[in-house]
């Protein structure tokens, strides 16, 4: 005859028990999935703006040759730093909007600590920690 484990009645300190470690799991397993999603988001940024930044400079670098022979002599440098203030321009304000990005966007697992936060009230802890 199979044997069974006991359930435990509610109310009881070993329910109270098993409920929060079946929480803390819950929890321990909704960071980790934002850990993954947050690594992903990362990598995929990081090689999408490599990939964007050699294909920027290539295209600058053609850009450039192609002012160079298309110029006369005598306004070509006048073209190149008309080229290079604008280039500068433009990497300045792509930095500041980048900046600006990661200021705004939310912190790092605050879906989890929200979570957290909310079972703590929860189980009459009082203030969130």
């Amino acid at each position: 005859m199979p044997q069974r484990q006991a359930q435990a009645r509610p109310g009881s300190l070993r329910s109270f028990a098993g409920g929060v470690a079946s929480l803390l799991l819950t929890r321990a397993e909704l960071l980790t999935l934002e850990a993954q999603e947050l690594k992903d988001e990362i990598i995929a940024s990081l090689f999408t703006g490599m990939l964007a930044l050699i294909l920027i400079a290539v295209g600058l670098m053609a850009g450039l040759l192609l002012i160079w022979t298309l110029t006369p002599p005598a306004l070509r440098a006048w073209a190149l730093g008309a080229c290079a203030l604008l280039f500068c321009g433009a990497g300045a304000l792509l930095g500041f909007r980048l900046r600006q990005r990661l200021r705004d966007q939310p912190a790092a697992f605050s879906v989890t600590l929200d979570e957290v936060r909310k079972d703590w009230a929860a189980l009459g802890g009082g203030d969130a920690p």
